[in-house]
């Protein structure tokens, strides 16, 4: 047995690992997990240079896996203007806060900005090219919605992408038109993707340090682990890989490759090292709820002749997941509305008809509306499921009372059905979209309270152990990443977070004001508060 580089010492560990729940002592040495366990026996593996670190009695988890977010998005975000609530509450603020960067940015060069929700303005409406010529007639100045899902371009961004008012809505989007049939310049899904890739890719330098701050971010909240959903150029690729390469990245990534960008990459889910590595292929069949874009088998409550609709056809995704199934990719794809869902089980089981594989962990990731037939259809064929269930905080009481009713509403993100079904599921945050915070989400699936201090559905509630597992042994398991981490145990990754709190023995409404003392990747201190 080695000599321990650290021990971590006078703690209440919290291992995750059902074989041995708690403990005292962990030794780590060489990056990974030497001992844990009682300290007597932990002790025996300290020798003259072992460093001793004493928490005070601080609680330890498994370090948090994000399973869903957009790193180098939300990094670029950062050093954009600020156009979501509550920095903006009108319209006339976002206008506002676009004209003083266009003040200082050079004629013709884009303006671009990350966050508008309609729904939280003061106008309660999608901006228009109108809006964004009064920012400027010299830029071309693109905007996405908070969801991501939908756009906004004023008209010199619309020229550039050479769309009229005779422009065809391409399959899988929509050009928004007034009542006289011209382009208002709100863009949904297909279209918004068409017209924002006329824009050059960020600069290099600024998604390197882009993702420098959100690793660091990762930290400061207890997180070892971050997964990008949807990398969508080389250059991303390069940027994860550079980072990881001069230390600047330091927690530990996954990425997904999108499949509108893979083409014919020899690559496939496993690839790589516990620093760096290749999951999902990753696909979307739906939008956004609050877009009206996510596809549903009922209307929208106050749209009920709106159903959002397919990003990718039904047929098309069958033929797409099943090949990417028969050459050994775990699966994720994005569905959001009961529709999207039904469409992505189906793609599923016809895959898993030609081509039989056990533990394919094939997973969707939202999953927001799914129905109690569609979990038990998951539960069968094995599939798993990401959830977002940060929109019951930040969109919960819009869903009850505008996009979705009452009922459908109450069971947004079904926590505890996925549990009665026997799914595996991870709990995300899918930054920017809404921050990366684990504690934060663990409270928002426990307690299931809105942004107006409502509660919905609380028959949904997470169990606190379930909460937990979604950004520990669970997310690991989704992510395909048990092996390593995820749990604390003899062999695995030393990656912890220190925690002020105990989110199993605090009352369930301070779980989110635990804060994280020390976060630890491969038996190194990485952060501290």
């Amino acid at each position: 047995m080695p000599i321990a580089d650290r021990l971590f010492t006078n703690a209440s560990i919290r291992t995750m690992d059902p074989a041995n729940p708690t403990a005292g002592a962990l030794a780590s040495w060489r990056d990974r997990i030497v001992a844990v366990g009682d300290p007597a026996d932990v002790d025996a593996l300290v020798g003259p240079g072992t460093e001793v670190v004493d928490l005070g009695g601080a609680t330890v988890l498994p370090g948090f896996i994000e399973t869903h977010m957009h790193p180098i998005g939300a990094g670029v975000q950062m050093s954009a203007p600020q156009v979501g609530y509550p920095d903006c509450r009108t319209v006339d603020d976002v206008v506002a806060a676009l004209t003083e960067r266009a003040a200082v940015t050079p004629t013709g060069e884009p303006i671009q900005a990350w966050g508008y929700d309609d729904s939280l303005m003061a106008e309660d409406r999608h901006l228009t090219r109108h809006d964004l010529d009064r920012v400027s007639t010299e830029h071309p100045v693109y905007l996405r919605h908070i969801s991501g899902h939908l756009g906004y371009a004023n008209s010199r961004m619309l020229d550039l992408a050479g769309v009229t008012d005779d422009v065809v809505d391409p399959e899988g989007g929509h050009f928004q038109r007034d009542e006289a049939g011209r382009i208002t310049g709100c863009l949904e899904e297909t279209a918004n993707f068409a017209v924002g890739s006329v824009l050059p890719f960020a600069d290099p330098e600024v998604m390197r340090a882009g993702a420098k701050a959100i690793s660091d971010h990762c930290l400061s909240v207890g997180t070892t682990t971050m997964t990008d959903a949807a990398v969508m150029a080389e250059a991303m690729y390069a940027v994860y890989q550079d980072g990881v390469d001069d230390g600047s990245i330091r927690v530990r990534t996954r990425i997904f490759p999108s499949w509108r960008f893979t083409g014919s990459l020899p690559l496939r889910t496993g690839l790589g090292d516990e620093r760096f590595s290749i999951g999902a292929l990753k696909f979307i069949s739906d939008g956004s709820i609050q877009g009206y874009t996510a596809c549903l088998c009922k209307g929208y409550h106050d749209r009920p002749d709106v159903n959002g609709y397919p990003v990718i056809p039904p047929d098309e995704l069958v033929d797409k997941v099943t090949e990417a199934h028969a050459v050994g990719w775990q699966v994720a794809v994005h569905a959001n509305g009961d529709q999207a869902i039904d469409n992505t089980l189906d793609a599923f089981e016809a895959a898993l008809t030609a081509h039989p594989r056990d533990d394919h962990r094939h997973r969707i990731e939202h999953c927001q509306t799914a129905r109690e037939d569609q979990l038990e259809r998951m539960a069968r064929l094995g599939v798993l499921a990401s959830v977002f269930a940060n929109h019951i905080w930040y969109w919960g009481d819009r869903h009850r009372d505008r996009f979705l009713g009452p009922e459908r509403g109450a069971r947004i993100d079904p926590l505890a059905s996925f549990t009665a079904h026997g799914i595996v599921h991870a709990l995300h945050c899918d930054m920017p979209v809404t921050p990366l915070d684990p504690l934060f989400t663990i409270w928002t699936a426990v307690n299931r309270v809105t942004r107006d201090g409502e509660l919905l559905g609380p028959e949904q509630r997470a169990r606190v152990e379930d909460a937990v597992a979604g950004y520990t042994s669970a997310a690991a398991f989704v992510n395909r990443q048990e092996h390593d981490r995820g749990t604390l145990e003899v062999g695995k990754l030393a990656d912890l977070v220190v925690l002020d709190g105990d989110p199993f023995t605090v009352d369930p409404m301070a779980i989110r004001d635990i804060g994280v003392q020390a976060t630890v990747v491969g038996g190194e201190v990485e952060y501290r508060a």
